[in-house]
């Protein structure tokens, strides 16, 4: 199963992007629309958080999102009976993962239902079985969750894109719990950017 891509834009459309890799092989990635917005014209180096869904009778397709906090919000929403891959990605496509997780935790079906294709029942059914899950468990990659989170917090209150915070703390060392020390590590790793 892949799970991370890494590569040179070739070609974008309306749906997400053909990917080359260091390999030479091109992978056709579905995206939301925010990602897809992000990325530059082809030509350009991406990286890509990846899920493979199989789907009976159709074959293996891949969905990219710029972080991990995406993927793994769209595997949870995948595991709801009713969500399938396209529901998911449309409800990625209109709100970010946070307002998502915010409208799912407050059980805000009227707002979910607005999503094309989705109905209250759907919504309702969303929110049943991902509220108290999404509600206990912070969807921050990498590290410690808790000084993980308080990093991105602060650092995308500073006006750093959470992508770009994202990776930074990717690359931070994780022996240091000095809250105050992966700050500057980060903000030196955002500051080469």
């Amino acid at each position: 199963m892949i799970g991370y891509l890494e590569g040179e834009v070739l070609a974008k459309h309306k749906q997400g992007i053909l990917l080359r890799t260091a390999s030479g092989v091109g992978y056709e990635v579905s995206l939301p629309l925010p990602v897809l917005a992000d990325l530059a014209a082809p030509g350009t180096r991406v990286q890509l958080f990846v899920t493979t869904v199989y789907l009976k009778d159709a074959g293996s397709f891949l969905y990219g999102f710029a972080d991990n906090q995406g993927k793994s919000l769209f595997e949870l929403l995948i595991s709801v009976s009713g969500i399938g891959p396209k529901a998911a990605l449309a409800f990625l496509s209109a709100f970010d993962p946070a307002g998502l997780t915010q409208a799912i935790v407050q059980q805000d079906v009227a707002l979910l239902s607005t999503i094309p294709g989705i109905g209250k029942k759907t919504a309702g059914r969303l929110c049943i079985e991902l509220s108290d899950k999404l509600g206990r468990e912070p969807l921050v990659a990498g590290g410690d969750v808790g000084s993980r989170g308080e990093l991105l917090s602060a650092l995308t209150n500073l006006g750093f894109q959470e992508k770009d915070v994202l990776s930074a703390l990717r690359k931070l060392p994780s022996e240091s719990d000095d809250f105050s020390q992966q700050l500057k590590q980060a903000l030196a790793l955002l500051g080469r950017n």
